[in-house]
């Protein structure tokens, strides 16, 4: 929970631009992590990993020749509701919603999409 809490703040710090290293003294309020000065901003890497955090709090595990998506989301999730929409898997869209409890709804699913619970 604190992992995932302290990149989504460094996160909103760099204007959601995340650096491939950042650094910082101990976390006091209104203190922001620093930017390595040999670091590119933003970094792939970097960025793609808030993704696959909300990915894996939502469980989703896609097949894409198969049309499939499991979701197995993470119970009780530490961010409380979570809502992921403009997914798509082997170009059909999904929209997926887990509660605070890690529950996961469908909210919306392309035709011939396989969507699993």
């Amino acid at each position: 929970s604190s992992l995932l809490r302290g990149l989504l703040s460094a996160a909103e710090c760099f204007g959601h631009r995340l650096p491939e290293m950042y650094a910082g003294e101990q976390r006091t309020e209104g203190a922001a992590p620093l930017p390595h000065p040999a670091a590119c901003r933003p970094a792939a890497t970097a960025a793609a990993s808030g993704v696959h955090v909300l990915a894996a709090l939502a469980g989703i595990r896609p097949d894409a020749p198969a049309g499939t998506v499991k979701l197995a989301p993470v119970r009780s999730a530490p961010l409380g509701e979570l809502g992921l929409g403009g997914l798509s898997v082997a170009g059909a869209p999904f929209s997926v919603r887990v509660s605070r409890l890690g529950l996961a709804m469908v909210e919306e699913a392309a035709d011939g999409l396989q969507l699993g619970v």
